[in-house]
């Protein structure tokens, strides 16, 4: 993937994730919302995991920690949830070692819950098991749950009344052409749900990252919206705008601080070879002002673990 191209998929994942955790749980494992005691919820910081190859290091999406629901049971439990885009081959594994080590740092029992939202309908069911077994007897076996999003169909959670289904209706299966009607359907009921102004523009602009239209699609979206009498769509309308005026501001500073990072990671590898993965990872946060800093800061540092030192 293209440095231009970049989305942070996993951020826009775990930031809806965090802000309708229950409703989450309540539209695609509600015995695990039964279970739960979703009142007062501990959300952890990205937890470091694995460091695997390529020198990058792994960490959770998610990490929260909860209690279960009444006196019967006690204690606290923890539960990991993990949102892959891309097909990994060892993706069961991997959620074998976030658990690993979950279950050795924090000595608490995990629920992990994987939520696959790949771009294409997949070919064949992704894995919710990890095993190691030999001929002579099974060893491990480890099982998580999951939610494929791709197999689920999008008009199924039309009448959820849940943002978080609604939201993600634009990673579930669904034609091209009925993507005018999606955004539609998604913009005059989630405007029903009574959220505050903030959450609201989060789900559209979630929303929009992976449901696009384009110019001549968006005009007749806009028509539909308008001949709707209600208070409503002009509230709906008000946020469109809002989100492209935001997204075009937003454009022109993506597009600023991805061509400091092209310059910069040039800069790095004309002067010490290959540089590490998790140097573009850490300078895709940092803002152009700061990036600007960091290209100063290179003409003066005459080793890489001296120009790492900048940016921590």
């Amino acid at each position: 993937m293209s440095t231009s191209s970049y989305t942070d998929h996993d951020g826009l994942f775990k930031e809806l994730f965090c802000e309708f955790f229950a409703d989450f749980l309540k539209a695609f494992f509600p015995s695990i919302f039964d279970y739960l005691n979703l009142e007062q919820l501990d959300f952890l910081q990205q937890e470091l995991i694995i460091q695997p190859r390529k020198n990058r290091n792994t960490r959770a999406d998610l990490v929260v920690k909860v209690k279960p629901k009444g006196q019967e049971h006690k204690g606290t439990i923890l539960v990991h949830i993990e949102n892959q885009i891309e097909k990994e081959e060892d993706f069961a594994k991997r959620m074998f070692k976030y658990f690993q080590r979950l279950d050795l740092t924090k000595n608490l029992p995990v629920i992990p819950i994987a939520v696959l939202a790949p771009d294409h309908v997949p070919r064949e069911d992704e894995p919710s098991q990890y095993t190691i077994s030999f001929p002579f007897g099974k060893v491990l076996q480890f099982n998580f749950f999951k939610v494929e999003l791709k197999k689920l169909y999008w008009r199924n959670y039309l009448d959820s009344n849940n943002p978080v289904a609604l939201a993600l209706m634009g990673k579930m299966l669904h034609d091209a052409s009925e993507k005018i009607e999606m955004k539609f359907e998604f913009l005059t009921r989630i405007i029903k749900l009574d959220l505050n102004p903030e959450k609201l523009e989060m789900l559209v602009g979630f929303f929009d990252v992976y449901v696009k239209l384009a110019e001549e699609q968006t005009k007749i979206l806009l028509e539909r919206l308008a001949k709707v009498e209600s208070e409503e769509v002009v509230a709906v309308q008000r946020i469109i705008t809002s989100w492209e005026k935001r997204g075009r501001k937003q454009g022109v500073e993506l597009g600023r601080r991805e061509g400091q990072i092209k310059v910069l990671v040039y800069q790095l590898k004309e002067r010490f070879g290959s540089i590490p993965l998790e140097f573009e990872d850490k300078f895709r946060s940092l803002s152009p002002e700061e990036l600007m800093s960091l290209s100063g800061k290179l003409l003066h540092v005459s080793s890489l673990e001296e120009f790492n030192k900048h940016l921590h």
